[in-house]
């Protein structure tokens, strides 16, 4: 039985319209080594914050606790399944943490793999497509003071709080980072904000300051 066209047009036109309201994701910059970014396509992509209907979607096959802990894979390796998360949610904040201590933890000696896709890779490509996230920008700036990129995390840290001057978790990071970068004081006034504003912050920078004697002076 032929099926009619007049049928089918809606479905057709529903499809195209779900199609083009997708905004691409594509793979940009460069790893730390100066080689160009590339990955391939994969479901959505999907903003981590805006379309949080489609998370459990992903969650559950791919982005389970033990992926997060980097224990095991669930659908296959640990990479693979952030690897999807990443693809389909580019700027999934739990799965960039993830896959940023996944390659410290190689740096580390502490993993014996070797990504096939890098974390700034994601986070590159997690910026572009939403440039109005602070996380992913902190999450950046987080791994780069890791790798020895300083000033390159500094800014960074400075964009994240532009974005988002409220967010306390990245106020946060950023203080961490001015204090184990002997800009004591800096970091200082940065706590002063965070304790005042967030009640619940945790007491380890706090604790920093007062072993400095900053914190009392």
């Amino acid at each position: 039985m032929k099926t009619s066209l007049t049928l089918l047009t809606p479905i057709i036109l529903t499809l195209s319209t779900n199609a083009y309201a997708l905004k691409p994701a594509p793979w940009v910059g460069n790893n730390l080594k100066g080689e160009m970014c590339t990955g391939e396509k994969g479901y959505g992509p999907y903003d981590y914050i805006k379309d949080r209907e489609k998370v459990h979607l992903v969650e559950e096959y791919h982005f389970t606790p033990q992926v997060e802990a980097l224990v095991k894979g669930q659908s296959g390796s640990i990479e693979g399944d952030l690897n999807y998360t990443l693809r389909a949610f580019p700027n999934h904040h739990k799965a960039l943490l993830s896959i940023i201590r996944f390659k410290l933890n190689i740096l580390k000696g502490l993993r014996k793999e070797k990504l096939k896709t890098e974390p700034e890779c994601y986070l590159n490509r997690a910026i572009e497509y939403s440039p109005d996230d602070p996380a992913p920008f902190s999450l950046y700036a987080y791994y780069l003071s890791k790798v020895g990129e300083k000033e390159r995390a500094r800014n960074l840290y400075d964009r994240a709080t532009q974005i988002d001057a409220e967010n306390m978790k990245i106020k946060y990071s950023y203080a961490l980072f001015l204090f184990d970068n002997n800009e004591k004081e800096k970091a200082y006034e940065l706590a002063q904000e965070i304790y005042e504003k967030e009640k619940d912050a945790p007491s380890g920078l706090r604790d920093q300051l007062k072993k400095a004697g900053i914190w009392d002076k």
